[in-house]
């Protein structure tokens, strides 16, 4: 076999599309909360990643995703976004691309994506970055944020409890100096600054 053959072999094997059937779920990613962009790769599914990663850029809220082999007996892949922390004019945008549901206090737009046995992980990843496009970017509002006082009961402290002060939590917490808060990552502290 000549050089060429052996190019065009692995040129044609690449090209063999990876089907969702061969895709194995990220386990217990649900509920994680994520502190970083980077964060996303070891949550999400290869074929939804991008789209989230958009998402997260935009300053939106992914609760929970799922594009595995084991979506193809419910027939559909899905992005899960806390509606309560979207804009109005995402909200709005949201309503036409999902359907809400309630759960107690709390709002999610479920967004489903139609798989089969058949279907592509480029297939799924195309119709997901679809939908993420669709969505403006907005203000981070859904970071969570805490005082020097909130910090202090989080870790089981007294809250009035001087002698920890803000080095004390240096290692578990970024604290933004302008504002007097704690956030989980600095990450979302200079988003929570950005103007949109």
């Amino acid at each position: 076999m000549s050089v060429e053959d052996g190019n065009n072999t692995k040129s044609q094997s690449e090209k063999i599309p990876v089907k969702i059937a061969e895709i194995l779920p990220i386990e217990q990613s649900s509920g994680v909360p994520v502190f970083t962009r980077e964060m996303l790769r070891k949550l999400v599914e290869s074929p939804l990643l991008s789209a989230c990663e958009e998402l997260y850029d935009k300053n939106i809220q992914t609760l929970s995703t799922s594009a595995n082999q084991k979506d193809i007996k419910n027939g559909t892949a899905r992005i899960v976004i806390d509606f309560d922390s979207l804009s109005d004019e995402n909200k709005e945008i949201g309503r036409k691309l999902g359907n809400i549901l309630k759960k107690g206090d709390m709002a999610r737009l479920d967004i489903e994506i139609p798989v089969n046995k058949n279907s592509t992980a480029q297939e799924i990843k195309s119709l997901a970055e679809s939908i993420a496009h669709k969505f403006k970017k907005q203000e981070m509002i859904w970071a969570p944020s805490y005082t020097l006082e909130q910090a202090r009961e989080i870790y089981g402290i007294d809250p009035n409890e001087e002698k920890y002060g803000v080095e004390a939590f240096a290692d578990l917490l970024y604290y933004d100096k302008e504002r007097k808060l704690f956030y989980l990552s600095e990450e979302h502290a200079r988003k929570v600054r950005e103007k949109t």
